[in-house]
């Protein structure tokens, strides 16, 4: 008996020889010479390094937990597994506390746990469905986490990190008003003069702070794709540049087109639809409608054709077009751009704002027309690779463009994904919507019911 149970042991014993073979793998690929390699066989490497490295941060992250569960740091002579990484694993706190938060999300979200042993999400990825189990509870992000599941398999975290807000916010609609009440409540500056210079200290509410990186991010993107100044530097010059032609004589313009700031709401919203789309803010992200009744008492609204179809092929371009007459890109077309590129360059991963309107059918070569199906909008180094031909674009016929490498490999388009992912949580909110309201309604005739009973 006492052999057998041994045996049983011996087989679900972890295999250490598998972390000596993970070291010995990861030295050979350090002592490989990487100068003779191509850009092609580079570019394996990295993919198969971020895949590989996704999983051993899952690992890391439930092996610690499981560590403290199992006394391991006292074990090891340590009051608590802060103290035991930070002195083991040269870990700080805070990097712990967020690794065995993933580990307990992983637990709580049996759903992202396999995707991320799958290598589907990667270790931030968990971090934004940790935080959103915080400020949205439980039962909310199980109900998204699907949803939520699809956006982090096909966006950065960051991405994700704005969809999980954009779904507590549509469940729970008023947290926006009050996130916007609580700023306004907060708002403070002071520049003091600090040594050789000045200190810049205080807190933006949401359309200040807003207005400020608009107009930084205007004066501060180059359209010189030699510049390379880092963004700190730019942004200081930008600023500088912003409060000279203040003090002279007012914002210059761009291209035709002063800095603006641009709120982009459904016309369902507007319209007073609590399930549709809520109202997004360039630079910042979705707002609530207490902000967005604020901003329209003193805005210019256009409408813009941004999904779908009212006749023609696209009817907006069809106003907007103005064939050969015009070499260059009208000011209403560069507004329209903007919108329909969420104000960022048009390649797939660039988020650059400083934006040159590129003909897709070349205007000399092809005779292209100064036609909105037929623009986009890239910034100058995008636009140099392409003329230089190591980037494609594409026209689609329903305004949408497509790009792909010289070797003809498409680019995967995630924005194009977005657009697809929000119309699908637009859709799973409304039938709850109008499941609540059938239970609420039933509810309440089940109510009168028992009351007519009663009164009988």
């Amino acid at each position: 008996m006492a052999s057998r149970s041994q045996d049983r042991k011996t087989v679900v014993m972890l295999d250490t020889a598998l972390t000596e073979d993970l070291h010995h793998a990861v030295r050979a690929l350090l002592d490989a010479p990487l100068e003779l390699a191509t850009n092609a066989e580079k570019a394996s490497i990295l993919r198969a390094v971020q895949a590989s490295q996704d999983l051993l941060d899952g690992v890391k992250a439930e092996v610690l937990e499981s560590f403290a569960q199992s006394g391991g740091p006292e074990d090891d002579g340590a009051p608590t597994l802060k103290a035991w990484a930070r002195r083991t694993l040269r870990l700080s706190a805070t990097e712990v506390g967020r690794l065995t938060t993933a580990a307990r999300t992983l637990r709580r979200l049996p759903a992202v746990r396999e995707a991320m042993a799958a290598g589907r999400v990667r270790l931030q990825h968990v971090h934004e469905f940790s935080s959103g189990l915080v400020k949205g509870g439980e039962e909310i992000i199980e109900l998204g986490t699907d949803y939520l599941l699809s956006v982090a398999e096909a966006h950065e975290p960051a991405a994700l990190r704005e969809e999980v807000r954009a779904w507590i916010d549509a469940v729970h609609p008023d947290s926006l008003d009050e996130a916007y009440i609580r700023g306004m409540d907060k708002r403070d500056l002071q520049v003091s003069r600090v040594g050789d210079g000045y200190v810049v200290n205080g807190f933006l509410d949401i359309p200040t702070g807003a207005k400020l990186k608009t107009v930084l991010d205007s004066l501060g993107s180059t359209s010189d794709r030699d510049d390379r100044r880092p963004p700190a530097e730019r942004r200081l010059a930008g600023l500088d540049a912003l409060l000279t032609a203040v003090l002279d004589h007012g914002l210059p313009t761009r291209k035709g087109i002063r800095p603006q700031l641009h709120v982009t709401v459904d016309l369902d919203r507007l319209r007073g639809d609590g399930a549709a789309e809520p109202a997004r803010l360039q630079g910042w992200g979705v707002i609530g409608d207490r902000l967005l009744g604020s901003l329209l008492c003193d805005a210019d609204v256009t409408g813009v054709l941004t999904d779908g179809f009212t006749s023609g092929s696209l009817p907006q371009a069809a106003v907007l077009n103005v064939g050969r007459s015009e070499r260059l890109a009208t000011p209403a077309q560069r507004s329209a751009i903007m919108v329909r590129q969420g104000g960022r360059c048009a390649n797939p991963g660039c988020d650059n704002t400083s934006l040159e309107i590129h003909h897709l059918d070349w205007w000399v070569r092809d005779l292209g027309l100064t036609d909105l199906d037929k623009l986009v909008g890239l910034c100058a180094r995008c636009h140099h690779l392409l003329h230089a031909g190591k980037l494609h674009a594409r026209g689609a016929a329903d305004g949408t463009t497509s790009f792909s490498l010289s070797a003809g490999t498409p680019v995967p388009d995630q924005r194009r994904t977005s657009r697809h992912l929000a119309r699908e949580r637009l859709r799973i909110l409304r039938a709850l919507l109008a499941a609540t309201q059938a239970s609420a309604t039933q509810d309440s005739a089940s109510g009168h019911a028992a009351s007519r009973n009663a009164a009988a």
